[in-house]
């Protein structure tokens, strides 16, 4: 039997839970409530991340390099970017599925335009074609690239940083497909071909050349082939980012940071004026030309839309995945301890047709090879 002192007790918490229910009842308008304004939230946020992501791309497409902030941000790893699209995504998948369609959209378009990544060429390597490998052989690690080329089977190798490397490839039993082997300057060349000339390309005023030219006997066609180097932003970057990079945006004519703006601004109008030279060279060239090395320059910047403005991508063509060619090996979570930018390119003038292109997958070297295949076309 129940005392009499615990049934007041029972009656007050009986009270208690009674109007805890009645407010809950009278309430029950809150939720639909606070759920279309989350809904609505939710969608206001991804539609302004989505725009936000297409204006910052196309700045670093159409400014880049002209900017000290925006030559800055080329460099960072893209994992930084599509970031906010993870919560974006739970949100827009519990609230707003509309919103999440737009965000998944936006995101292949960002794997497409900002990450270059390809579906990849037919895979076909016809009679006829001329493959051609480009690496920069600095920083290599000690590692071989034996593997590569003789996955790939490149009828041209371009070294960068390879200065009087020619020797010593000519006479390496493991390089005996070339018959032909030349130096000139940092850039060494191996070719199944006959060399005919070789020439390194005019430099700015108290600079080092840039480029150089070598002409090849390919099956009784003269073809110019170019070996790239432009110089590396390694101080410039690391001066950037002690803050440096702000002054893109802070240094304005008139404010006390315009001169370090105008500083910092030199190296990359250098790099900028090297690309134009190298691109006057090849648009006067009379022969077929392939144009290949190392750009320092990443796919998204302007640098890389000054050039394809003109000549053709082999990766942006008929590329396989992202082509990430730089820095090979990393301790970055943002890429997985592996590369994040393109610098590395094969181009090509009109006068071919890239069917394949193969970026190097896995090698802890600073850059990874790749090798294109191209057809020359019946002009």
């Amino acid at each position: 039997m129940e005392s009499e002192s615990s049934q007041p007790a029972k009656k007050n918490w009986m009270a208690r839970a009674g109007h805890a229910l009645i407010s809950a009842s009278e309430n029950q308008g809150c939720w639909p409530t606070l759920y279309r304004f989350l809904k609505w939230l939710t969608w206001i946020f991804i539609l302004l991340y989505v725009v936000a992501l297409v204006a910052f791309i196309a700045a670093l497409s159409w400014i880049g390099e002209k900017n000290v902030t925006s030559a800055f941000l080329l460099y960072l790893p893209p994992a930084i970017w599509w970031l906010p699209a993870v919560p974006l995504a739970f949100f827009g998948l519990l609230l707003n599925r509309k919103a999440l369609l737009i965000l998944l959209l936006g995101m292949l378009w960002f794997g497409y335009a900002f990450l270059g990544w390809r579906m990849g060429g037919t895979g076909e390597n016809p009679s006829g074609a001329l493959k051609v490998m480009t690496y920069n052989r600095g920083q290599h690690m000690n590692q071989s690239l034996q593997p590569f080329k003789e996955a790939t089977t490149p009828d041209i190798i371009l070294f960068q940083e390879a200065s009087g490397r020619a020797a010593g490839y000519a006479a390496a039993a493991d390089y005996s497909e070339f018959i032909a082997t030349k130096s000139l300057g940092e850039h060494t060349i191996l070719s199944r071909y006959p060399i005919l000339e070789e020439a390194l390309l005019p430099a700015l005023p108290g600079n080092s050349p840039k480029a150089a030219r070598f002409v090849i006997d390919w099956n009784g066609k003269q073809v110019a082939i170019y070996s790239v180097h432009l110089q590396t932003p390694r101080d410039v970057l690391g001066a950037q980012m002690r803050g440096g990079f702000l002054y893109g945006i802070l240094g304005l004519p008139g404010t006390p940071w315009a001169a370090k703006r105008r500083q910092l601004q030199i190296f990359w109008d250098d790099q900028m004026a090297d690309a134009e030279l190298i691109l006057k060279a090849v648009r006067e060239d009379p022969l077929p030309a392939i144009v290949a090395g190392d750009f320092n320059a990443p796919h998204m910047g302007y640098i890389h839309r000054l050039i394809t403005r003109e000549l053709g991508d082999s990766h942006a063509t008929v590329g396989q995945g992202c082509g990430f060619s730089f820095p090979g090996s990393t301790h970055n979570p943002l890429s997985a301890g592996g590369p994040w930018m393109r610098i590395d390119y094969v181009f090509f003038t009109q006068h071919w047709q890239a069917v394949n292109c193969i970026t190097e997958p896995d090698r802890p070297s600073q850059h990874r090879a790749l090798t294109s295949t191209l057809v020359l076309k019946n002009l």
